[in-house]
């Protein structure tokens, strides 16, 4: 599947976002395949150990997704005003900064005090390994582990796209990670009813307009790329306002 470099001119954007990686497409930044290279040299290491890599060599997150405010692949109230859909591919480099960089911003400013649901939606189209790994994330929620710190584990182990960072060993050993018991997550990968599902969602992301990682659809706008922050919590405050003005009580229509 090829994607544009940008949205279509029908697209409407909130917030422009800072020049970055619009599509996965293109080659990946050097500091993205520094850290593939690093990820190939430990796998390399690893390799000689029984069974594969060991959970010993997984990268720890440097944010992680607080898992109290949690449900499914949300975060955040179920009644917010604000929605925030974040359209992502686990390969994307520019996917990984947005979850380490502006994700925690809009959680502790909006999600914690009830302002915005934010929910990951899966964009998957880089490659093999990206459908491996939004399957693997699924997995993950439906035996019982948490599906933010799955995605914190997937973005902060990145590599070389579909070069063995997300090969079903490491899947698995980040499976452990989270908790859970390798040989049964290993054998869920290959339910087709979970890659059909990753398939499905990425098809309705491109129906709505997405063609490049990360994109958020803010109360269905959606704005592609990277964002600068001070645009964005400008932005979202004025919704912010809005949904506050707003009339409540008796013969009042939901908005």
């Amino acid at each position: 599947m090829t994607r544009s470099s940008r949205p279509s001119g029908t697209t409407k954007r909130p917030v422009a976002p800072e020049p970055s990686r619009r599509s996965p497409m293109v080659i990946i930044t050097v500091a993205a395949a520094a850290l593939g290279l690093l990820a190939v040299a430990v796998l390399a290491v690893a390799g000689g150990l029984p069974g594969g890599s060991s959970p010993s060599a997984l990268a720890t997150p440097i944010v992680q997704s607080p898992t109290a405010l949690e449900d499914g692949r949300s975060l955040g109230a179920a009644d917010a005003p604000i929605t925030i859909d974040v359209w992502a591919d686990f390969q994307c480099p520019v996917c990984a900064r947005f979850s380490r960089d502006i994700e925690p911003a809009i959680v502790s400013r909006y999600v914690e005090p009830g302002l915005v649901r934010l929910t990951y939606r899966d964009f998957s189209f880089i490659g093999p390994e990206s459908f491996d790994a939004a399957v693997a994330a699924r997995v993950a929620v439906a035996q019982g582990a948490s599906f933010w710190a799955y995605h914190d584990l997937l973005f902060a182990n990145q590599g070389a796209e579909n070069q063995g960072a997300f090969s079903r060993d490491r899947l698995g050993d980040m499976a452990v990670a989270v908790g859970l018991d390798r040989q049964p997550f290993l054998a869920a990968l290959d339910d087709p009813a979970m890659l059909a599902a990753v398939h499905e969602e990425t098809a309705v992301g491109q129906s709505l307009g997405v063609d490049s990682t990360p994109t958020m659809s803010i109360d269905g706008q959606l704005a592609a790329g990277l964002p600068d922050w001070t645009r964005l919590s400008a932005y979202l405050d004025g919704l912010v306002a809005v949904a506050s003005s707003a009339p409540t009580g008796p013969g009042t229509s939901a908005p």
